[in-house]
């Protein structure tokens, strides 16, 4: 049994690691707004986590179909053109984007009507997909990135693929957010 002596002592010593990494972070330099928040374990900030669904989700499938959500609330102006881009931790296990099958759709989960688009380019030496609309796509639009027989890589991971989108008037793509993919996951059900 431990004593009310003992409980003291160690809440004691608690209270003093607390104040001593309170004082530590406030001696150190004072982080940007870009970094300000508690992560423990990592990850993607809520308001930058896309919603995905992944059909024949199995290591190394080669018929592995992706639909990428964008929200509505991230077209807040007319799009004139999309980039995804993907980390070589996808390649480098055997990964590999069909660029004859990616398909834009208005819509969301799997979308229903097909956007034509001008442009669909996988730049594979970039890890990068070009999307570029015939017409700039309205703001408030939800809309699907279909990646159809994609190639999986051998192993289960997750592979973090990162939207970029250029708005009417803009010059430079403005980050939009991260699909976190579960790839390889031996089951057919995607992520929200």
């Amino acid at each position: 049994m431990i004593s009310l002596k003992q409980v003291l002592k160690f809440t004691a010593l608690g209270l003093a690691a607390v104040a001593a990494a309170v004082g530590l972070s406030l001696a150190t330099s004072q982080p940007s707004q870009a970094q300000t928040g508690l992560t423990i374990f990592g990850g993607i900030q809520p308001e930058y986590r896309l919603g995905y669904l992944i059909d024949f989700n199995y290591p190394h499938s080669s018929n592995s179909r992706y639909y990428l959500n964008i929200v509505r609330t991230k077209l807040p102006r007319d799009v004139i053109s999309l980039e995804i881009d993907y980390p070589d931790s996808f390649t480098e296990v055997g990964g590999r984007i069909n660029p004859d099958d990616i398909e834009l759709r208005s819509g969301d989960w799997r979308g229903r009507d097909v956007i034509p688009l001008k442009v669909a380019d996988v730049i594979e030496d970039e890890n990068r997909i070009e999307l570029i609309p015939e017409e700039p796509i309205p703001a408030n639009t939800s809309l699907v990135v279909v990646l159809s027989n994609v190639r999986n890589p051998r192993r289960y991971g997750y592979h973090y693929f990162n939207l970029r989108m250029m708005y009417q008037g803009d010059v430079i793509d403005q980050y939009a957010g991260t699909w976190p993919l579960e790839i390889a996951a031996e089951t057919n059900q995607g992520n929200n």
